[in-house]
């Protein structure tokens, strides 16, 4: 039997004890792989946290909805037509004492500021309320001196010639009944009745004029969405040019396309515009810009809502570069919280290196929240 080369019995020995070395590595790296795999990842996580610090700034937190309350005026019929003919002109919308809102053939039919329809010829002899109007309109139009009597004399017959003839019309001295209508409140923004349209004849007797009653009625119309946004204590801020009033929900009525409509008026139950209503048009309906304040804004001092932190007791504090400072919380929204106790610029611990165990009870419902501008 052929004896191996003695250089090949070392070289042997010495590859089973790399086999051996490698074995022992390779089972030393899975005990500590396994080790590391048994630390739970939120306390690797943990210990890796950084010390976080932020600035407390000035800010407001709150939560509000852009919507449109809607402003509807109704308006009734306040005078019916009692011209027989064609309609040849109608302007309706905003007029004032002595326009003309339609015309019949080629008679004017003018409106003059009353409480009471005119419901008869007015010539020389007349007495009553409806002259007295009359006489107001002829002093406004500089035809009439003195005051209003009601007793239509020759002084006033005179007026209405003088006025008859500025108009380009026959000059007559006296009035006939359907030349003037009665409304109530002037200047009014008046609409016309539906048989009052250019081209259609006309009998008498038609609803002519509609004019607005003097009521107001601030309404807020939402989708289903957005009622479910609105609590019953919400508040609704209404705009108009420079006048800014504060409405609450006095009620609220659903309709059969799915839409809700809530009743607004003032906090104290009275009218929504208050004294300033006479700033706001006098179309029968105007759409107001509003804003719907689910959660009151709050002004002040605004730091990270992980910057506060809670004792057992129920207080909170933040930290900052001196130490504990004990703070109370006015406001949150959009991770911000509104505190006292702390000014702008203070630097605030935001995360202390490890991870937090209890979040912080924070005023309001903070997720639900808007920061406002």
């Amino acid at each position: 039997m052929a004896r191996e080369p003695g250089w090949q019995r070392p070289l042997g020995v010495v590859l089973v004890l790399v086999l051996v070395l490698v074995a022992a590595g390779a089972a030393w790296w899975a005990s500590r792989a396994t080790m590391t795999s048994a630390v739970p990842v939120d306390q690797r996580q943990g210990a890796e946290q950084m010390v976080v610090w932020g600035e407390a700034s000035s800010g407001s937190v709150g939560r509000s909805l852009p919507l449109s309350t809607t402003l509807r005026q109704p308006a009734v019929p306040v005078a019916q037509n009692t011209l027989a003919g064609v309609v040849t002109g109608v302007s309706p919308g905003e007029v004032d004492q002595g326009d003309v809102v339609y015309v019949v053939g080629d008679t004017p039919v003018r409106v003059v500021e009353a409480e009471i329809p005119f419901w008869r010829d007015l010539a020389r002899g007349v007495k009553g309320e409806d002259v007295a109007a009359l006489q107001r309109l002829l002093v406004a139009e500089g035809h009439l001196q003195g005051e209003a009597d009601g007793d239509f004399g020759t002084d006033t017959e005179r007026a209405v010639r003088a006025w008859q003839e500025e108009q380009e019309r026959e000059r007559t001295g006296q009035v006939p009944l359907g030349e003037l209508v009665a409304v109530p409140d002037l200047p009014a923004v008046v609409q016309l009745g539906e048989a009052v349209v250019v081209g259609k004849t006309l009998g008498g007797g038609e609803d002519a004029v509609l004019a607005p009653t003097g009521q107001r009625e601030f309404v807020l119309v939402v989708t289903q969405d957005q009622a479910r946004l609105i609590p019953a204590e919400a508040t609704v801020e209404i705009t108009y040019e420079d006048h800014t009033w504060e409405a609450v929900i006095a009620g609220s009525q659903l309709d059969e396309f799915g839409s809700t409509t809530f009743e607004l008026t003032a906090p104290d139950g009275g009218e929504v515009c208050g004294e300033e209503c006479g700033a706001l048009p006098k179309d029968a309906q105007v759409t107001l810009r509003s804003e719907v304040v689910i959660v009151p804004r709050v002004e002040g001092t605004t730091v990270p809502a992980a910057a506060v932190r809670t004792r057992a007791d129920g207080t909170a504090y933040v930290i900052t570069p001196s130490g504990e400072v004990d703070v109370t919380m006015a406001g949150s929204g959009q991770g911000l919280v509104v505190v006292r106790g702390i000014d702008p610029g203070t630097r605030v611990q935001v995360l202390d290196g490890t991870p937090s165990t209890q979040p912080v009870p924070l005023p309001g419902d903070g997720a639900d929240s808007t920061q406002g501008g």
